[in-house]
Formats: structure tokens, C-alpha cells, sequence
């Protein structure tokens, strides 16, 4: 294979209220006499990639994203990462592939939310810049660990991009106090920190006529050096179990119908030692309890999460039901400031609904168990 490289941008124009709930959007050129849609706020992500350098399929691969092209440094997001696959030879079965990477990403802290009832929590921003490099290698086809070091600055900052040392809140009044939980381990809005993670996971799962069956164990380490803002030592640990369970014996071939499945899964998170609030564990989302918001039912230093979802296959398609437990093992109190206490969420809380998968989208109702209310989401990819 030759040598290769490829330049993407997604194209697109949000306006002002747009880019509060849309993170990525696209790129516009600026030029002179441009219409009006045009002075809104273009953004969005332009990447680059360089494959099969001197042929031996190693590659650089990079990104910017951005909401607003034209004040970029608000909240520019970038990645640049290098992959060696190969470290021990071509002929290894092992195949232990390098990554390399450099970066810096903004995202909304879901910790910093509120829970029913509460009105409109100011947000807190988080950025993460730094330096990752891992190593990946399998140990069979269905097992694969990966380990590497990670060393970052994380600062945390509000809707004009101030620094933010404690979280908000809005008075009865109207007015914003910055009185809430501190946002850092150092207390000042900035942490630093290097720390050593590590992750294994085997993957038993396969596709029976386009349905997964099968089962998926992760688990993944992260050991702080002690080293950064406040000397930082903890170890922060996490578990997911996930159960593919076929209902139904079908025959195999092209254009046979998909089984039945049955999907159980468990995640457990916990942490020892130092745990500043953006690594804190949330509850609530389209990827832990769905029905609530990010975050909406707590932050806290363990969380345990179980979920069944059962998969009917009708046509081209699947529809399913499902049911989710999440739950803060009663330790939100114990993330500095107790930012679940403060935002008025429960701690705890389950879910039910049913969805259709439509393509690479999810058409989801659930009802959230707390209020006995329901929603209508509609997510991309798998829950599971």
C-alpha cells in the first residue's frame, strides 16, 4: 500500500442558541460582502490524516474543533496522534501498537447540574490539555490490554471563559453566586497532574445475523504518582460486565432473520484517595441511567449502574424495552463540597422505556422513575 493522506471538514453554520446545546458544528470561510446567515457563528471540525507512512502502516492522525471559527481560543478543541503498530514485528500475534498523542478538549462537566426541580444551573466548563502514550497488544484474538501514562492541566471555567474555582449557583434574586463546590483539587481553577492507566478487555461477542450475542468484560486503572497540584494519590478503578444472551436458536446464512436477544449489563466505579470533582463519577445520561439528564441524579466517589434491555427483531430493524438502576452506594457526600447535595439531585434513580433502532439512531421513550414523567430521546450508536 502507498502512502495517503486525507483532509475532512464538516460543514456547517449554528447560530448563537444553537451553540448552547451543539458543541461540534462545521467550518465556513470568512470572506468579504458574506451574507448575513454567515456572521452567526461558524465552527465545527476539520481533520487531517497520514496513513502508511514509509509503508509500514503507521500514520498521523489530527483534528481542531471549534463552535466559533472567527474566536477560536474561546474554546479550541485539538488532537494530534501518531500510531506505530508492529512495536515486535510484523509476525508477532501479539501486535503491540504505539500511541502517541497531544491534545486539548473542552466538555460541559455533568457535575455541576441540577436535579429536579432546580432552576438553571450556570455551567462549568472543563479543558484538558496535555500528553497520552500507550501501548496496546493482544493477548488472544478476543483479549487486548493497554497501558500508558497520561500527564494534563485541567482548568475549569465558566460560560465567558472566566477561570472557575467553586461552582454557581443562581440566587432568588437573579444574581450568580460563585459560592459553590470547588471545581479543583488546588482550589484555584487550575490542576495539573500525571498519572498511570491501564485497561483489559475481552470481547466474546460475535454477530449472529447482524445481531451481537456473546459476552464483554472491561476493566480499566487509573493510579495517581503523586505528582501535580496537591501531590495527587488515588486510584481510580472501574468494572463493566455486559451479557449478549441469545433467546432464540436461529439458522445462520445471508437475509436469515436475527435472534432475539437479551442484554444485562453492570458497571461499578470507584476511587481511593485524592477524587477532585471533574473526575468524580456522574449518574444519569444516554450512557448510564437513560430518562434523566447528564448527571442529573449525582456526583460521587463510587456508583454502581445495572441495566436489561431486551431486543425484538421486527424487519430491517430491532425494537426493545428496557429497565436501569443507578446508584451513588451513599457516597456523593464524600466529593469535596458535596455537589450533589447542593444541586438538589437524589443520589439514586431508575428508569424504563421502550425504543426502535432506526438506523444508527435510537428513538427512545423512558420514563423517569423519580417523577413518573416520560420523555422522547433520539441518541446515535449503542447503549451497550
Amino acid at each position: 500500500m502507498r502512502e495517503e493522506s486525507l483532509l475532512r471538514s464538516s460543514l456547517k453554520n449554528w447560530s448563537l442558541n444553537q451553540l448552547k446545546s451543539v458543541q461540534n458544528g462545521a467550518l465556513f470561510l470568512d470572506v468579504e460582502d458574506a451574507p448575513p446567515w454567515l456572521h452567526s457563528s461558524p465552527g465545527g471540525t476539520v481533520s487531517f490524516e497520514h496513513r502508511n507512512i514509509k509503508g509500514l502502516n503507521r500514520s498521523i492522525l489530527g483534528s481542531v474543533t471549534t463552535s466559533n471559527f472567527f474566536s477560536a481560543q474561546e474554546d479550541l478543541s485539538f488532537k494530534l496522534e501518531y500510531v506505530h503498530p508492529y512495536l515486535d514485528g510484523v509476525y508477532n500475534s501479539r501486535n503491540q501498537t504505539l500511541r502517541a498523542s497531544c491534545f486539548n478538549i473542552r466538555k460541559l462537566s455533568p457535575v455541576f447540574t441540577g436535579g429536579p426541580g432546580v432552576d438553571e444551573v450556570p455551567p462549568i466548563w472543563v479543558d484538558r490539555a496535555g500528553m497520552k502514550a500507550n501501548i496496546t497488544e493482544n493477548f488472544t484474538r478476543q483479549s487486548k490490554f493497554t497501558y500508558g501514562i497520561v500527564m494534563e492541566e485541567i482548568t475549569t471555567s465558566d460560560e465567558s471563559s472566566h477561570i472557575s474555582s467553586n461552582g454557581q449557583r443562581v440566587l432568588p434574586s437573579g444574581g450568580i453566586s460563585a459560592d459553590g463546590p470547588p471545581t479543583t483539587l488546588s482550589g484555584t481553577g487550575i490542576d495539573r497532574m500525571a498519572f498511570l492507566q491501564a485497561n483489559i478487555t475481552r470481547d466474546n461477542t460475535k454477530f449472529v445475523n447482524g445481531a451481537i450475542v456473546g459476552d464483554r468484560n472491561v476493566f480499566q486503572v487509573d493510579q495517581g504518582l503523586g505528582i501535580g497540584s496537591k501531590f495527587p494519590f488515588f486510584n481510580r478503578h472501574q468494572l463493566t460486565l455486559t451479557r449478549f444472551i441469545q433467546l432464540k436458536e436461529v439458522e445462520e446464512g445471508a437475509g436469515k432473520p436475527p435472534p432475539p436477544v437479551l442484554v444485562l449489563n453492570g458497571h461499578y466505579g470507584g476511587c481511593v484517595g485524592d477524587l477532585p470533582s471533574y473526575d468524580a463519577f456522574t449518574l444519569g445520561g444516554p450512557y448510564s441511567v437513560r430518562g434523566y439528564n447528564m448527571g442529573e441524579l449525582g456526583a460521587s466517589r463510587n456508583i454502581l449502574e445495572l441495566g436489561a434491555e431486551i431486543r425484538i427483531p421486527v424487519r430491517n430493524t430491532h425494537v426493545y424495552a428496557f429497565a436501569e438502576h443507578g446508584n451513588d452506594l451513599g457516597t456523593s457526600k464524600d466529593v469535596k463540597g458535596n455537589p450533589t447535595e447542593v444541586y438538589r439531585r437524589m443520589g439514586c434513580g431508575s428508569s424504563y422505556g421502550v425504543g426502535v433502532k432506526l438506523g444508527l439512531v435510537r428513538a427512545e421513550y423512558a420514563v423517569d422513575h423519580n417523577t413518573g414523567t416520560g420523555s422522547v430521546f433520539f441518541r446515535f450508536g449503542e447503549r451497550y
